[in-house]
């Protein structure tokens, strides 16, 4: 039997998202480029997922990173080209988004993982309140072909996104954009097997409040990781991207930022923990060099934190 394209980890802690997060995957999504592993979390356990999914792993709640390595590493060991992992408050939402996807691999042999863009945009990296977003379009149950290409052609009405916005949008707002950004808000990573091996798993010292994903990152864009350099050298950069090309909905953070209203028993017995400064020095460029004229490698920490030996 031909292997499936892309192992896709879903770490659940609530029950609520996840049958639309997966009912819209196979909807979007030929049945056999994928397989599904929920890594279930959960209080009392997700007895209907509403599909059928290829693994479930039960298993007390450790932080995102702690889950997604434990379904990560069985994709490893199935061997897919691709694994993923998802948040459980995403919606596909068009056919092709995968072949899409891929193409955008095809555009750097550096590019280790792309994630899909999303219209939803939280506009904390533009000063604003963690909670306000802009929707280059509203959410819907069904995406037309013409909102898809809209979306793909960086071209968005100003003045109609505004409409519907209460606060001031900055005028650093991409209302016009074209491409890749270089790094990630992890919602849907899709790494490349090799890429992964290389630059290694999440770090599971980050618990409850994220940070995991910016350290994977600096790993991937260091020319001194996993091999520490004293000079530069290219060739040893990798790239994480979120791509156009590809689109998604993500409603954000709403397992994770709505966590008061779950039992508290699901973050016992772990201290909250998001300390980067520990393992990366500070004032470094995207690509883990000093800032000063020397633009030296950083060393980072060679420790990574994994219950996986």
């Amino acid at each position: 039997m031909q292997l499936p394209e892309v192992t896709i980890v879903f770490p659940i802690i609530r029950d609520d998202f996840i049958k639309k997060a997966l009912a819209t995957l196979y909807k979007f999504t030929p049945r056999e480029k994928f397989r599904v592993i929920v890594v279930d979390s959960t209080m009392k356990g997700v007895e209907d997922f509403g599909v059928p999914v290829d693994m479930v792993i039960r298993q007390q709640n450790g932080g995102f990173a702690y889950s997604a390595n434990t379904g990560l590493i069985q994709g490893l060991r199935w061997g897919t080209p691709y694994v993923a992992v998802a948040n459980d408050d995403l919606e596909f939402v068009y056919d092709h988004w995968w072949e899409d996807l891929l193409e955008e691999f095809k555009t750097d042999p550096k590019i280790i993982a792309v994630n899909p863009e999303c219209p939803r945009i939280a506009m904390w990296g533009y000063g604003l309140q963690n909670g306000e977003y802009v929707e280059l379009i509203p959410h819907k149950e069904h995406f037309s072909k013409e909102d898809i290409t809209y979306l793909k052609s960086g071209n968005y009405n100003e003045a109609e996104i505004k409409s519907r916005h209460p606060f001031e949008i900055p005028k650093s707002f991409p209302f016009t954009k074209r491409g890749v950004i270089d790094g990630f808000a992890g919602w849907f990573p899709v790494f490349k097997r090799e890429g992964l091996l290389e630059v290694g798993l999440y770090d599971e010292r980050f618990v409850w409040g994220g940070g995991e994903d910016y350290d994977m990152m600096a790993r991937a864009y260091s020319c001194a990781w996993p091999v520490p350099r004293e000079t530069c050298d290219p060739k040893f950069h990798r790239r994480m991207v979120s791509s156009m090309k590809s689109w998604v909905w993500h409603h954000w953070g709403k397992s994770k930022d709505e966590s008061a209203s779950l039992d508290p028993r699901l973050f016992m017995g772990r201290d909250s923990w998001n300390r980067l400064d520990l393992l990366w020095q500070p004032y470094c460029d995207p690509w883990g060099h000093t800032r000063d004229s020397a633009h030296k490698p950083l060393h980072r920490d060679p420790v990574i934190g994994t219950h996986i030996p």
